[in-house]
């Protein structure tokens, strides 16, 4: 996968086009949550695939605001006693 096109991955993960899979329904919690998991391991994905050392910072604060994301929602699911339901 070329730089450009794992840059364009991450990017529509970080800010979506806002189309809901439901229609008016907000996303719950645990959509939250999966979403942030996903959006973390998209940052992993691209951390370890870049290879231009110009973007080698980019992916180092994408990845580490994503797991902070992930992290903190998962605490706060700890906090309000919620489980992912597996």
């Amino acid at each position: 996968m070329k730089p450009g096109s794992i840059f364009n991955a991450v990017s529509s993960r970080i800010f979506p086009d806002d189309a809901d899979p439901v229609v008016g329904q907000p996303p719950t919690f645990g959509d939250t949550v999966e979403h942030a998991r996903r959006d973390w391991l998209a940052a992993k994905s691209y951390f370890e695939a870049v290879t231009d050392p110009d973007l080698v910072d980019h992916a180092i604060y994408v990845l580490e605001a994503a797991e902070r994301k992930y992290m903190y929602l998962i605490k706060r699911a700890k906090v309000e006693g919620l489980t992912t339901g597996s």
